[in-house]
């Protein structure tokens, strides 16, 4: 078991996703995925029409794109409505508690989905929350 905190492992996650860290968009990419997060309502079914016109129609796109492609929105047919994933829904109650979004120090070791940092014992997967499907 890896000894990382959720914040943590949402640290990992947020790079993988939306990349480069130490400070080049996070201002604004974790307040728009905080909104977007917001706005799929208790049910974890979602309209993009909501995501649209809260988000803008681009930026909407880009996070359902980013998201679906991420394990964090399923859809059926088509994208335009679609439900959280199990991971969504983690992703949900962890952004619903964030108050602010502090980058891990210089020397943090991060874990991807396909290579993990943890102290877990070689070839043992990430636990991160994130992740799972």
């Amino acid at each position: 078991m890896s000894d990382k905190t959720l914040d943590e492992y949402f640290y990992d996650w947020e790079t993988h996703v939306f990349g480069y860290g130490y400070g080049s968009g996070e201002c604004h990419i974790i307040p728009a995925l905080q909104k977007i997060m917001e706005l799929v309502p208790e049910s974890g079914c979602y309209n993009y029409e909501e995501f649209e016109k809260s988000l803008s129609p681009v930026v909407a796109w880009l996070f359902i794109n980013i998201l679906c492609k991420n394990n964090i929105f399923e859809y059926g047919t088509s994208p335009r409505y679609g439900w959280l994933t199990e991971s969504g829904k983690e992703l949900k109650i962890y952004l619903k508690g964030m108050s602010e979004f502090n980058s891990p120090d210089v020397d943090y070791n991060y874990c991807y989905p396909d290579h993990c940092n943890c102290d877990l014992e070689e070839g043992m997967k990430c636990d991160n929350p994130f992740w799972r499907s």
